[in-house]
């Protein structure tokens, strides 16, 4: 049986050089694709998390949140998806309950979070760190 993170590895050494994301004019091969992810799980394993940890993460579609699912899976993180169009309520609620650690959010959507750091703050093991980035 392969897991996910040893496909998708494979995937890029085996079509390392072929296009795997196609966003806005911009372009990622799968070799740059895994290579992205991996820095990415780094900083996010950097940051304290350990494997089966959940993340939180508010994005539009880009090749950011490609990055984000591959780091994701390289790190062996439980990707939390978050919906531009929810309430504030609903992600307090998603980020309660799925017991995230961390929030991952785009610089577009970040507004929409900004108060929940002091609701959800001590909640569980929600940490109230948020990494803000241009998406």
């Amino acid at each position: 049986m392969l897991d996910v993170r040893s496909a998708m590895r494979r995937t890029a050494a085996f079509n390392h050089d072929r296009i795997a994301v196609k966003s806005l004019g911009r372009e990622l091969t799968f070799g740059e694709s895994w290579d992205r992810g991996v820095r990415l799980a780094n900083a996010l394993l950097g940051m304290g998390l350990a494997g089966g940890d959940r993340v939180a993460v508010l994005e539009d579609n880009c090749i950011e949140a490609a990055d984000f699912y591959v780091g994701s899976v390289a790190a062996n993180l439980v990707r939390v998806p978050l919906y531009r169009r929810n309430s504030s309520e609903a992600h307090e609620h998603m980020i309660r309950h799925t017991d995230a650690k961390v929030v991952v959010v785009s610089q577009e959507f970040a507004p929409e979070l900004v108060d929940l750091t002091d609701r959800v703050e001590g909640s569980g093991s929600w940490s109230g760190t948020r990494i803000t980035r241009t998406g």
